[in-house]
């Protein structure tokens, strides 16, 4: 296996609806012939023609398309992703990959623009959103995306769903990775709506996440590279990454990750800065006997990031 790290660019698929409109022709009258001569008779009246009818097409429902979006994807189609080869799940001695994530290079670039959307109350909202990338202290970095890859065997995503949650005016995160196959869910975590859309993916209805509900689901379709939006706050943006396999962590503000389950046996350990896409990779030795620490330095090139975010606009 191997982490795609060029950039995938957005893309959206078609979904076309047809519906069949049952059309009843309408009756045409016929005039009657006249009677013999001499009878006095009249020619019978022409029937009125009856009235067309027409079946007006299906609409769906805010409700039925809502569950058309939650409809989870099929084993199949995870299967030819996650499992192609039809492999048994790995079962041997597992190991696990620690470590911390560090920046270097350019300072974080001040988001003034973004700022000046954010309500004033929201204060996580200016948190997460105040500079890119985000940085803890000695310059530890939130929102790396870690993968493990290059292990023998095939490895299963255990958990069916992912939980974002929408809290102070912002996703609680900007980098979500999770497996194709696994249900995104969106949870209103506080006492605002949020509505979220995934770029990238073809959205026919509004989906809304209220507080005190139940998360509404979202699968994505296909692996990839999404952002969530949250379409009532547009500053509010995470990087989705949907991969074939579950070895994945996302570091926090003080740039820690661990990545467990991973079979024993040489692996490439990658770290990966969505900002600007910037990669780093290690070859370990995992063992089961002991977690494997694993530290990585990114650079960050602020011009890149500046030139990125003008293409995914």
């Amino acid at each position: 296996m191997s982490v795609v790290t060029p950039l995938l660019r957005r893309s959206a698929c078609v979904l076309l609806l047809t519906t069949l409109a049952a059309c009843q022709p309408a009756g045409k009258g016929k005039k009657d012939q006249a009677p013999p001569s001499g009878t006095g008779g009249a020619p019978a009246p022409v029937p009125a023609a009856e009235p067309s009818s027409t079946t007006e097409p299906h609409k769906p429902t805010a409700k039925e398309l809502r569950e058309v979006l939650a409809t989870p994807v099929t084993q199949a189609e995870i299967d030819k992703i996650v499992n192609p080869k039809g492999l048994s799940p790995y079962v041997g001695p597992t190991g696990t990959v620690r470590g911390v994530v560090r920046v270097e290079g350019d300072p974080a670039v001040a988001e003034p623009e973004v700022l000046a959307k954010i309500a004033p109350e929201c204060k996580a909202a200016q948190a997460m959103f105040e500079k890119t990338p985000r940085e803890g202290a000695g310059r530890t970095l939130a929102d790396a995306l870690v993968a493990v890859t290059g292990y023998q065997g095939v490895v299963l995503q255990k958990e069916p769903a992912h939980l974002v949650r929408g809290i102070g005016c912002a996703w609680d995160t900007r980098t979500v990775a999770m497996t194709f196959g696994q249900m995104l869910r969106i949870a209103a975590a506080d006492n605002r709506p949020y509505v979220p859309d995934l770029m990238g993916q073809l959205m026919p209805a509004q989906l809304f996440a209220m507080p005190g509900a139940e998360p509404v689901s979202l699968p994505p379709r296909k692996p990839g590279r999404f952002r969530l939006v949250d379409a009532m706050r547009i500053y509010s943006l995470a990087d989705v990454f949907v991969l074939p396999y579950p070895t994945v962590d996302v570091t926090d503000l003080d740039g820690s990750f661990e990545v467990t389950g991973i079979p024993v046996g040489k692996v490439k350990v990658s770290a990966l800065l969505p900002a600007t896409m910037a990669v780093a990779e290690k070859d370990v030795e995992i063992r089961a006997d002991q977690p494997t620490v694993v530290d990585f330095t990114l650079h960050f090139d602020a011009k890149a990031y500046q030139a990125l975010k003008v293409e995914l606009k």
